[in-house]
């Protein structure tokens, strides 16, 4: 008896099971050209690329907002960067959207840089370079500008490749840099990819530590204050940028729309959604997939290659955690930005109003104070920030900032805390190689995002950008 039970049972299980395979292959769904599963930076680009050819496509975003990493917050009078702070000058993609949507961008006016070392705030780039050659001294600083221009100039693929596959930490040493300049250029590895020397590779270190001498002409010229930073953003912010897109892109874009599975339906590709419980199915010729590599990897693991597979493994994330500090009296407000050399777990302190302020007459003397903290972990194996609870963030913060910041714990009267589980792709030695493969494995998925170029939002744009063109490229057979 029970087993006849059992037996009847089963077979009215399988019975459901076919119904319900019967009905999905019958059913009919939604179609279109192109589906794009992200709205950050990428999936944005590509999206609009999409959108500038009439293209019929739509765009899926888990969130109930576009842009990802850059995200704004607003506080009294002030915009405030969750984020993505400011970009170098425009180009690419980027500056086609900037043009094309008529977004008003300005640079960051100095002084931009500032340094934190050992009790004293040194302003402005001329200052960081004399503490530099203080440090160092004045021959090892030279040679360490002498590697930068070598490296920068010469354009023999087995020297990229060489680059690309020693770490930063490895190609200082070798070249007996000295161990303040090391440190510097730790807190900036930390500071903008969430990892340290030992991690990322030689070649990605290069054009960021360039970036800091481009306006000189010589060793003397480093000691004088820039004109200029050589860095943009909105007045309102770097989220200005993709909420603009957004706008733009309308109804086309499905927020709080989390896929979860794509998989081969014939020659097209069929898109699993849930919008808020409820479950849909997409049918697309072509799919942009423009999420961190986990989620692309597991999303999209019925259609890639094996090879695609691989080397999405290899692609690792940092976390990172953005806090925002209100206060009624200035907690910094000397330079854009602080980055603090001899810091623990906080690499950088912001000033939060410091372009709106600059650029928006009525606000230059509100006494209303965003300053911005921005901790990193110390290497791209520290998975720790994101067990802290907030009031283990803000003791961090109190902690390491009161020897800057005499009084800071009396001086802040809220705060915004943001965290980023997947914030930059860390270019370990090699990325590069790996890299310039995936981006030609494409078979009807085609990938976007930071992890895909550089990790940097302008890479993030331009990725996108070119996916779409390759989506496109490949539907008219060409």
């Amino acid at each position: 008896m029970i087993l006849t039970k059992v037996f009847k049972g089963l077979l009215l299980i399988i019975s459901v099971c076919v119904l319900s395979v019967g009905n999905i292959a019958n059913a009919k769904y939604a179609e279109h050209d192109y589906v794009v599963v992200g709205a950050g930076a990428a999936g944005l680009s590509a999206a609009f690329t999409l959108h500038q050819s009439n293209e019929n496509y739509i765009v899926f975003e888990k969130n109930n907002r576009a842009g990802g990493i850059a995200e704004n917050g607003r506080r009294g009078r002030f915009h405030y960067a969750k984020g993505t702070e400011y970009l170098g000058e425009p180009y690419g993609a980027l500056a086609n959207i900037i043009e094309e949507l008529e977004i008003p961008m300005v640079e960051i006016p100095m002084p931009m840089d500032a340094s934190h070392f050992e009790g004293k705030a040194y302003i402005g780039d001329h200052n960081i370079s004399q503490l530099t050659a203080k440090q160092a001294g004045n021959q090892n600083f030279i040679h360490f500008l002498k590697m930068l221009k070598e490296a920068i100039d010469n354009e023999s693929v087995e020297h990229w490749k060489q680059l690309d596959n020693i770490t930063a930490k490895q190609w200082l040493d070798d070249n007996e840099i000295s161990t303040f300049i090391q440190r510097r250029y730790n807190v900036m590895a930390r500071g903008l990819f969430g990892a340290n020397l030992n991690d990322i590779s030689a070649l990605s270190l290069i054009p960021e530590a360039a970036f800091d001498y481009v306006g000189a002409s010589s060793f003397e010229d480093l000691f004088q204050p820039s004109e200029s930073s050589g860095s943009w953003t909105s007045i309102q912010g770097i989220a200005a940028i993709t909420d603009a897109i957004a706008s733009e892109l309308g109804e086309h874009i499905k927020y709080n729309s989390t896929v979860s599975r794509i998989t081969k339906h014939g020659s097209k590709f069929k898109v699993m959604v849930n919008n808020k419980g409820t479950e849909s199915v997409v049918i697309a010729d072509k799919v942009i997939v423009a999420t961190p590599s986990p989620v692309t990897q597991w999303i999209a693991k019925d259609v890639l290659t094996t090879r695609q597979e691989e080397l999405l493994s290899e692609v690792e994330y940092a976390q990172y955690i953005t806090v925002a500090l209100f206060s009624e009296t200035p907690i910094f407000n000397k330079a854009f930005d602080l980055a603090i050399l001899d810091g623990d777990i906080i690499t950088d302190l912001y000033d939060a109003t410091w372009v709106e302020r600059h650029y928006t007459p009525g606000l230059k003397d509100v006494k209303e104070y965003i300053a911005s903290a921005y901790l990193a972990p110390k290497g791209v194996s520290d998975k720790s920030l994101m067990t802290l609870s907030d009031g283990e963030i803000m003791n961090i913060v109190e902690t390491e900032l009161a020897t800057i910041v005499p009084g800071i714990k009396s001086k802040i009267k809220g705060y915004d805390i943001k965290r980023f589980m997947y914030a930059y792709p860390v270019m370990s030695p090699g990325a590069y190689g790996r890299l310039n493969e995936l981006k030609k494995s494409f078979d009807g998925i085609y990938l976007a995002g930071d992890y895909i170029e550089y990790p940097t939002i302008e890479s993030a744009f331009n990725s996108g950008a070119d996916a779409a063109n390759k989506a496109m490229k490949h539907a008219r057979g060409k």
